[in-house]
């Protein structure tokens, strides 16, 4: 054989030798997929290097993942972030829009949660529950006093506005006295005077001019009702009556019977208002739809923000909670290992190709060399 043909011939077996022990080393990455027995020993080798440490590989890329990749550091990093912001409120705002852009009724909504109940017995148990609330009232503070029972803005209220309504009925009566009908009301109640007085009231009726004393009592009563004494004496009597009333147990003013009535009057008043059928049958965009720019504007970004604040400040305690690192390692265990083959070579197909082929390449060369040593030596 001439020296050029040795060093082909070597060329050609050392290309495919290392080609071919790089392919093999390549495919025992993963295969066999299990170990393979000649009677009871075990082929060595098998199963291949991944199959064999999946477990420990799985653990491994678990913890590089939880301690170097998906750090606290690095979640918080991205919550931070104005973009992600951005997009969330985007997409925030979208998602209500969508909402609003549909009519659909408390009903309706209750249907799809499979609560139709809860809306056809709505109305009553409203009721019963206020009831409630109203019965247990009225027993807690039954035996209390009045002023006990009222707020204690109710009796601020009414301490600065006694003065004004003792003017303003004082006001009220002093212009009904000087009209017509104050004077014929005055004429009245003497001529009654006079008539319960028999005899004695006839004789002084006789002496009297009627209509010019009626004239003159009326300037006279219109008089002293401006007078700033009648409006404080007014004033001191309706602070005494409501002090006397104040201090009243509250069954007193109210008896058991009477609570009752104020109770379904009461009741009823709030069911006719809220006008629970109508609510019910009204979309709940029709609700919603005018706040909507305000909601977009304001209440969507304070959420967004809010919950990107939240998520940052508990991301650690969130992560540690999911344990990173465990899920990691699950995901990789369910994978097969056919799958996992099939990962590797999508992503670094070409790669271990190239491998393959620099094998070759560097078996050729080892064989050019052993050629040229053959020959000369």
């Amino acid at each position: 054989m001439s020296g050029w043909m040795t060093i082909l011939f070597m060329v050609i077996v050392g290309a495919f030798i290392g080609a071919a022990t790089n392919f093999i080393a390549i495919r025992m990455l993963f295969r066999p997929f299990e170990a393979k027995y000649i009677g009871k020993w075990r082929i060595p080798f098998t199963p291949g290097v991944i199959p064999k440490r999946r477990e420990e590989l799985a653990v491994k890329i678990g913890e590089v993942v939880a301690e170097h990749l998906l750090t606290n550091e690095a979640v918080q990093a991205k919550l931070s972030e104005e973009e992600l912001r951005a997009e969330l409120i985007v997409t925030a705002n979208e998602l209500v829009q969508e909402k609003l852009a549909i009519a659909t009724t408390p009903r309706e909504l209750l249907a799809q949660w499979d609560m139709t109940a809860i809306g056809d017995t709505a109305h009553d148990k409203i009721a019963t529950v206020l009831k409630g609330q109203l019965d247990q009232f009225f027993v807690k503070r039954n035996e209390l006093a009045v002023k006990n029972v009222l707020p204690g803005v109710v009796h601020e209220e009414l301490a600065r506005k006694i003065p004004a309504i003792s003017a303003q009925t004082l006001a009220k009566i002093g212009l009904f006295t000087a009209s017509d009908a104050g004077k014929l009301q005055i004429k009245a109640m003497i001529e009654r005077i006079l008539a319960e007085r028999g005899k004695v009231g006839g004789m002084v009726g006789l002496f009297l001019n009627n209509d010019t004393f009626v004239t003159r009592m009326q300037k006279e009563v219109v008089k002293f009702i401006g007078k700033p004494e009648t409006e404080a004496v007014l004033e001191a009597l309706i602070v005494s009556e409501w002090q006397q009333f104040s201090e009243r147990a509250l069954v007193d003013v109210m008896p058991i019977e009477k609570q009752e009535q104020f109770s379904e009057q009461l009741i009823a008043e709030i069911m006719r208002t809220v006008q629970l059928e109508k609510w019910m049958d009204t979309p709940v965009q029709d609700w919603i739809r005018p706040y909507e720019q305000d909601i977009l504007d304001k209440v969507v970004p304070f959420l967004v923000d809010a919950v990107l604040q939240f998520a940052s400040e508990h991301s650690a305690e969130v992560m540690q909670r999911l344990e990173i690192g465990k899920m990691v390692q699950h995901q990789i265990e369910a994978f097969s290992l056919r799958e996992m083959e099939q990962i590797v070579l999508d992503i670094s197909g070409k790669e271990l190709k190239m491998i393959t082929y620099l094998g070759g390449f560097l078996g050729g060369f080892i064989g050019i060399l052993q050629g040229i040593i053959a020959i000369w030596f």
